[in-house]
């Protein structure tokens, strides 16, 4: 635009200055060039300049920018919920049952007469009653097993029976014995075993006798 202006307004100087010629070669007399108002000149052209610009914009409007579509926000992924399984209530476990092996001492007689003394090889029998007081039937084949003794050995060392014993129930083991030719006390000692040769808890006795 100031190209423009700078053409123009040299233009009009120019145009001012041939008029100014041609009427001095008409005439002699040289006329006083009235005084320019070159603010004035400015003015024109500028005014000049903004009509044209105001013409040429409105034969050849600019596209209008079109208004860029606000672009939604993207949708939240939506976040998976783990959901912690409930722990399914388990069946309570039924109490286990406990077994149990023992055994109660009943007696520890002599046989065929109860005394605790005898003369050398007089022969007499010992008989010792236990009961079950465990959960576990005895199988057949229990025995009660000589483990010690205090002097001479003069008995059978084990005895059996041959009856399966249930719980609650009794059972006597018979041991066959003869009198000590040493003189004094005789302590034997005995425990009892089921059929698997396992010691049998309570199944303790001992029998003495003094030899005359």
């Amino acid at each position: 635009m100031n190209s423009l202006f700078l053409k123009r307004s040299n233009f009009l100087f120019f145009l001012l200055i041939l008029g100014s010629v041609i009427a001095g070669c008409t005439s002699p007399v040289i006329p006083v060039l009235p005084t320019v108002d070159e603010g004035a000149i400015v003015a024109a052209v500028v005014e000049t300049i903004n009509a044209q610009n105001t013409t040429e914009a409105i034969n050849n409007p600019s596209a209008t920018p079109v208004p860029t579509e606000t672009q939604p926000p993207p949708s939240p992924t939506p976040i998976p919920i783990t959901e912690t399984p409930t722990e399914t209530a388990q069946p309570s476990e039924t109490p286990t049952q406990i077994t149990s092996v023992s055994a109660k001492l009943m007696y520890v007689v002599a046989y065929p007469e109860d005394k605790r003394s005898y003369v050398g090889n007089e022969r007499f029998g010992i008989a010792i009653g236990f009961q079950n007081t465990g959960t576990v039937t005895w199988e057949p084949g229990s025995y009660v097993k000589l483990v010690s003794n205090n002097g001479e050995v003069t008995v059978q060392l084990e005895a059996f029976v041959t009856k399966a014993v249930a719980p609650g129930e009794k059972a006597e083991y018979d041991h066959w014995a003869y009198g000590s030719e040493w003189y004094g006390d005789h302590t034997f000692v005995f425990q009892l075993y089921n059929s698997q040769g396992l010691p049998i808890s309570g199944g303790y006795a001992t029998f003495t006798y003094t030899s005359v």
